[in-house]
């Protein structure tokens, strides 16, 4: 049975403590910097909270270092100099966007290496258990790995993304591009609601419907399916209205406008709803 060690206490390491407790892992201890956030992640898992890594380590042959990314190579080469690796553990970090190269210290002292990223947002311990199953994983580095982590996130009910190591940062790209930026985007549509005196308080209930409509498009029908829209009929004019107006009430959101509404024109021809001479009038008028 694996003994597993967690190496920082924020919001991923204290819910995958959580989790992995109640599917019966053991989970040796949780170590942070801060003898008060130790302390906490110890309580919310049930396990003993750390500052030293070496009564965990000591014992625990599978090592998550789950701390914000800026820090996850220091911390791995603390590790490794402090002989806290043994033969055969394995180590695991949890980042989006870094490949499991970053731990490769572990692997000169013995260890197998993984990245291991729940796609999903974790803005707290509840939110996290409660999110969590049921979520895809990112999957990446050394096979020997694998048969663990295969059996964590199945206990998870998760489902496992295998990547190639050297592309883990377009993983991420597309991660922050359908989460990050679906939020910019949605804000950029209520300043222009609060451009006509709405309050965006109101603006946001307004358009909630509509957002939540779109999404069930999506999980119904797909991408490119879920396209609707005047672009998606190749209403040229539709489109022109619209910038002539915020060229005159919001110019520095005319550039932005323009180049979605030329990407949104490539999702229509692949869904097949407007045909190439619609397509060349459309990027016509989106031209800035």
């Amino acid at each position: 049975m694996e003994s597993i060690a967690i190496v920082g206490a924020g919001n991923v390491g204290i819910t995958l403590g959580l989790l992995l407790k109640k599917k019966g892992y053991q989970i040796a201890g949780i170590i942070s910097r801060t003898a008060e956030s130790a302390q906490r992640g110890g309580q919310v898992i049930g396990t003993e909270g750390y500052i030293d890594i070496f009564p965990v380590l000591k014992t625990a042959n599978v090592i998550f270092i789950t701390t914000p990314d800026r820090v996850i190579q220091e911390t791995c080469n603390l590790i490794s100099r402090k002989k806290g690796f043994k033969e055969g553990d394995l180590a695991i970090h949890t980042s989006g966007s870094h490949s499991s190269e970053i731990l490769s210290s572990a692997r000169a002292s013995g260890a197998h290496v993984m990245s291991v990223h729940p796609l999903q947002t974790i803005p707290g311990p509840e939110a996290g258990v409660r999110n969590l199953p049921g979520s895809y994983f990112a999957v990446e580095g050394d096979e020997e790995g694998l048969p663990f982590v295969r059996r964590m996130i199945s206990d998870l009910e998760g489902f496992m993304l295998e990547i190639p190591t050297e592309m883990k940062p377009l993983y991420h790209a597309s991660a922050c591009v359908v989460s990050n930026y679906f939020v910019a985007i949605i804000r950029l549509g209520l300043s222009m609601m609060e451009e006509l005196g709405i309050p965006k308080e109101n603006a946001l209930k307004a358009l909630l419907p509509l957002i939540r409509g779109a999404l069930q498009n999506i999980e119904t029908v797909g991408v490119p399916q879920g396209l609707t829209g005047p672009i998606s009929r190749g209403d040229y004019s539709t489109i022109r209205d619209h910038f002539t107006i915020m060229k005159n009430k919001m110019p520095e959101s005319v550039s932005l406008y323009g180049e979605l509404g030329k990407y949104t024109v490539q999702v229509a021809l692949e869904k097949g709803s407007i045909d190439k001479q619609q397509a060349e009038q459309l990027l016509k008028v989106l031209e800035v």
